[in-house]
């Protein structure tokens, strides 16, 4: 009995592995494999052999002709929440879609002088990830040694990289339409705002969501919710910490198991989701006599 339930939570965490890689899109056997196993530099034959022995036979992949694996379409579940869209804005959380964003910056104050050095924009839609945009940004302005230690981020790395107005078109088109999501979404909010009126006189406007404020009323027993807890928690990977494209891939696979846990919690629609984040804090609380005043950009409390 102990071997069968030894075997049960290694199979249980290597598919659980294979689809929060697999949210990033079609992968072949090897990179699957050598991502979900941790097994570097794996011949192509024993990769084929152990993915299809871990994976084909389970609803939640597909494999195509050409050998790809990926997330199997989700079949449409009737659930009791459904049609709740009542002419008030109600609408399901699953028929929205999110564009997941992070920057890196000069420093913490967007509106004394602090720039993005670079952004990244991850869409999430469908419940998976489906489009992907990045870059280095030029702030304009020199880049302080301590961020460069925290975000690698180098002067020289900026210094031919396009200014946010060159990029403020193509930006805005791919956050159109879509609820905007950050870890401290109001530190990114401020600062994508800051610049947008900046390049082109235009207000930032939309729906906002905060996987931090999120994270506290669905994740009640978490001490922390740094994205390194959460991700840990979930078992996401981050790629690239500190820089914009990997922090803002690896929230959006936490978002899309925060949206679950809120359904958990009858959360259908974004009302439902309104009025969970109204609630009230939960969790931990502060001790007594702890000031909530941002802290330096190297303590790293939610980021």
């Amino acid at each position: 009995m102990g071997l069968t339930v030894g075997v049960t939570e290694i199979e249980t965490t290597l598919v659980r592995r294979a689809l929060s890689f697999l949210a990033g899109g079609p992968r072949d056997s090897v990179s699957l494999i050598e991502h979900v196993c941790q097994m570097p530099g794996a011949p192509r034959v024993v990769a084929e052999q152990m993915a299809i022995a871990l994976f084909a036979n389970r609803p939640e992949f597909a494999r195509d002709a050409g050998g790809q694996w990926s997330l199997a379409p989700e079949p449409a579940v009737e659930r009791p929440c459904r049609a709740l869209d009542t002419g008030r804005g109600r609408d399901e959380l699953e028929a929205l879609s999110y564009v997941v964003v992070d920057v890196e910056t000069t420093g913490m104050n967007a509106f004394l002088g602090d720039r993005v050095t670079e952004i990244a924009a991850v869409v999430v839609r469908g419940g998976r990830v489906a489009e992907q945009f990045q870059t280095l940004v030029n702030p304009e302005r020199p880049i302080p040694a301590m961020i460069t230690a925290l975000t690698h981020i180098t002067p020289q790395m900026v210094r031919d990289a396009p200014r946010f107005r060159d990029i403020a078109p193509e930006l805005l088109r791919f956050l159109q339409g879509h609820v905007f999501v950050a870890h401290n979404a109001e530190f990114d909010w401020r600062f994508v705002s800051a610049e947008v009126a900046r390049a082109t006189s235009r207000e930032l406007t939309g729906r906002r969501l905060c996987t931090v404020r999120l994270a506290r009323r669905v994740l009640p027993q978490l001490r922390s919710r740094k994205l390194d807890s959460l991700a840990h928690f979930y078992n996401v990977t981050i790629t690239d910490r500190h820089r914009a494209a990997g922090d803002a891939l690896a929230t959006a696979h936490i978002l899309l198991r925060l949206l679950d846990a809120a359904r958990e919690r009858d959360c259908c629609g974004w009302t439902d989701l309104e009025r969970l984040l109204a609630a009230g804090p939960r969790g931990p609380r502060r001790r007594r006599g702890e000031v909530a005043m941002p802290r330096a950009a190297n303590d790293d409390t939610t980021a």
